[in-house]
């Protein structure tokens, strides 16, 4: 029998404010069981990174995960942020510094269905009394935002199926780093007998004792990096194991360091600094913001999405922008602060009299959503705001699109953004149409890039 301690955390999202402690603590008890030689191993099960902090923004994600050396992670895998919240080319770079393993088994490369080069489909710990343990990495399943960035996304259940068929002969009992969320980790746990251990992620669960589904713990630490987790694996023989889990929490259980709220704000600034430094526009008026209205910087990015997709009309709502652009020159970190949230643009086909339902449904529950609270989705506001269109009229009761009457019969090409998609208040979009993500950039960048074409910064005189 061996008792195997697992420390694992999960959607930390960039929130630093406890960040020191976390990783002091994660190195002094890796150290210390290392020195009993017992066996230690510390995970992190996605979403570690985001880029709504400056940071992490003008790093491309590098500083999150150069970041995570500091607590002697073994292995991690990667959540929505760090898979949909770069561009390929970023996360084929995010981990270049990495000094821990990146498991994902249920990502490949589209174009070869081969392993991305910076990520393991699978991994084998072995324990200071020679137990093995396979770690498996799966993440939510996205397949519209994947496919743009030229990735294949797999049924996670599917992955974990076929590793465990294909290694269950070469180990002792398997580990799940799961940012599949609360229900999947429940369903996972229920057919797969022969995972010891579930540390989740994406639902931001906190499970202070875990949760015991059949032969399997799942645990769950919560967000944002306010709590850390830590397992008791009791391996009584192979795929013969019980596990307890407790966690801690980060502001009352984990004494604070000496400085370390200065260096939390020097890493703020540092990233607001990088971000400062491009200049993207000089505006002669501001755009304003005002969530209960659709104000000229809403109509500009509206109008930016028909050009941009050859689009028959666009709609967003206006919470999304949550900084005006004021007079003078605009920076990146003007940008970012306006636009924190990871989303994409998005377009669909939909029949007239589909296009009309949709629009009667966006009208009927305008009221509600322009004071509604919303979280999720990769929306890093507060209110849902008003619903803005560009290229749809109301006339006499009757719907137009650019002056012409709507046909029930005739398609039409909506340009929005892919948060649209994912929240449940417009199914249609979902069940009626086959939606495509445009563009690999996030929406602020391609707002910044017709900002600097439509506004250039003006070019300083020489002197003579």
């Amino acid at each position: 029998m061996e008792t195997i301690t697992l420390f694992h955390t999960n959607d930390m999202h960039s929130h630093l404010e406890y960040w020191p402690r976390i990783a002091q603590k994660l190195r002094s008890k890796k150290m210390e069981l290392l020195d009993r030689k017992e066996s230690v191993f510390v995970f992190d099960s996605g979403d570690a990174g985001d880029r709504i902090h400056p940071l992490t923004e003008a790093t491309d994600g590098q500083f999150i995960s150069e970041l995570l050396n500091e607590a002697y992670y073994d292995i991690v895998t990667i959540g929505n942020n760090e898979g949909i919240g770069n561009t390929k080319q970023q996360l084929n770079q995010l981990y270049d510094k990495a000094k821990y393993s990146v498991v994902v088994s249920n990502i490949k490369e589209r174009n070869t269905l081969k392993q991305p080069e910076w990520a393991d489909e699978f991994h084998i710990l072995t324990t200071q009394k020679g137990y093995k343990l396979g770690v498996i990495g799966c993440t939510i399943p996205l397949p519209t935002s994947y496919e743009l960035l030229g990735w294949d996304i797999e049924n996670p259940i599917d992955a974990i199926h076929r590793l465990i068929k294909t290694y269950k002969e070469s180990v002792d009992g398997f580990i799940l780093l799961s940012h599949l969320g609360i229900h999947t980790d429940r369903e996972i746990a229920a057919r797969f007998k022969e995972i010891a251990v579930i540390m989740g992620g994406h639902t931001h669960h906190l499970l202070p004792e875990g949760e015991q589904v059949n032969h399997t713990l799942i645990a769950g630490a919560g967000k944002f990096g306010k709590h850390v987790g830590q397992i008791s694996l009791h391996m009584i023989g192979s795929y013969h194991f019980k596990a307890q889990a407790r966690v801690f929490n980060a502001e009352t259980d984990i004494p604070p360091l000496r400085g370390e709220k200065k260096r939390i704000t020097r890493l703020n600034r540092k990233g607001k600094h990088l971000l400062q430094e491009k200049k993207i526009a000089y505006l002669q008026e501001p755009f304003e913001i005002d969530w209960q209205r659709c104000t000229n910087f809403v109509s500009f990015t509206l109008k930016m999405l028909i050009e941009k997709t050859e689009a028959d009309l666009s709609i967003i709502n206006s919470g999304l922008f949550l900084k005006p652009l004021l007079k003078g020159l605009v920076s990146f970190n003007d940008i970012h602060e306006s636009l924190p949230h990871p989303m994409r643009l998005l377009t669909f086909h939909i029949k007239g009299e589909d296009l009309i339902e949709l629009i009667h449904s966006m009208e009927e529950q305008r009221t509600r959503l322009r004071h509604l609270p919303t979280a999720g989705f990769g929306f890093r506001g507060q209110l849902f705001g008003e619903i803005c269109y560009s290229g749809i009229q109301k006339k006499n009761d009757e719907f137009r699109v650019n002056e012409k009457l709507l046909h029930p019969n005739h398609w039409y090409k909506v340009a929005t953004v892919d948060y649209f998609l994912y929240v449940p208040f417009f199914p249609i979009i979902e069940e009626r149409t086959h939606p495509r993500m445009e563009y690999p950039d996030f929406l602020r960048t391609l707002v910044a890039n017709e900002l600097k074409e439509n506004y250039p910064v003006p070019k300083r005189k020489e002197r003579k």
